[in-house]
């Protein structure tokens, strides 16, 4: 009698208990599991439907923070940015490497802009390296912009 605590009852912590077991006269109520709607992939140079526009709905940029380090592989129709480390395989809409960012890898996106390092196979549709960038490897691109003070190693491909 005075050791059980009612439903709404809360201890010092601000803890609340929950009783399982109903009270005699309260009715048992079971909840259903909400449905999962199902995951679709798409290509990320169609939206779906078989047409050339690139499907980016309303996807909210992923951030890869500084001090974080990734390594695997990312496919997504949306937007990406990189302050922090990222090794491996990119599939994506558009891809900002900031100031303080490292992408390392084989990247096939829409559009990219560095503005800190990128090494390894890029081919893009269009391609902006800012003023403290350094772009080393096999960069193949329909339209570049390169600020002064951009560093660009390695082999350019411009695609007709």
């Amino acid at each position: 009698m005075f050791n059980k605590k009612r439903n709404d009852e809360r201890d010092r912590n601000g803890v609340t208990y929950n009783d399982p077991t109903p009270e005699p006269n309260e009715p048992v109520i079971q909840a259903e599991p909400e449905p999962v709607a199902p995951v679709v992939e798409q290509d990320i140079y169609t939206n779906g439907n078989g047409g050339a526009k690139p499907a980016v709905n309303n996807l909210k940029p992923s951030i890869i923070s500084e001090g974080f380090e990734f390594i695997g592989e990312i496919r997504s129709n949306g937007y990406l940015t990189i302050d922090g480390t990222v090794r491996g395989t990119l599939s994506l809409h558009s891809i900002q490497i900031g100031v303080s960012g490292v992408l390392d890898g084989n990247v096939t996106c829409d559009t990219m802009n560095v503005k800190g390092n990128f090494s390894g196979a890029l081919d893009c549709r269009d391609l902006t390296i800012g003023s403290r960038a350094v772009v080393d490897g096999k960069v193949s691109f329909k339209s570049i912009t390169i600020q002064r003070g951009g560093v660009v190693k390695g082999e350019l491909k411009k695609k007709p």
